[in-house]
């Protein structure tokens, strides 16, 4: 009598842990991989985290611990040296976007992509759909204002 109980008790707790872990694992819609600076705009990758944060419904107080243990140990070292003495989780997840976003992506001199885009040609071979895709590119910092369009 004392064994049965116990056999009774572990399946069941085992599938209690069992459906807790597919909820957290197998519900989500999308994958957040780590920031890397090397394949990708921060804006970009800040962006895909909010549409994540949106097809999931991550509430807002979670924003920040999902968006800090996704990021990748780099992006985290990296914003605690940014932030210090203040702890990352101590942050909003658009006070983070800011910081981080200052860091990789800082506001270019408008002379200098002026500069750049001037000196774009079409390459040989490159269809004219790409060369006008890297003008409107090299545009945004251009300050273009109105004209852009």
């Amino acid at each position: 009598s004392l064994v049965s109980p116990v056999l009774v008790a572990t399946p069941v707790k085992t599938l209690q842990l069992a459906t807790r872990w597919d909820l957290a694992t197998m519900n989500t819609i999308g994958k957040i991989e780590e920031f890397q600076p090397e394949k990708e705009k921060f804006t970009s990758y800040a962006e895909r985290v909010e549409l994540f944060f949106a097809a999931n419904s991550i509430p807002e107080e979670k924003k920040v611990p999902v968006f800090l243990s996704t990021a990748g140990s780099d992006t985290y070292g990296l914003l605690r040296n940014l932030l210090a003495p203040v702890a990352p989780k101590d942050k909003t997840f658009e006070e983070i976007v800011k910081v981080l976003k200052g860091h990789f992506e800082p506001k270019p001199l408008t002379i200098a992509e002026r500069f750049h885009f001037h000196r774009r040609n079409q390459a040989p071979g490159e269809t004219v759909i790409r060369y006008v895709a890297e003008l409107r590119r090299l545009a945004t910092n251009y300050d273009f204002g109105a004209y852009l369009d």
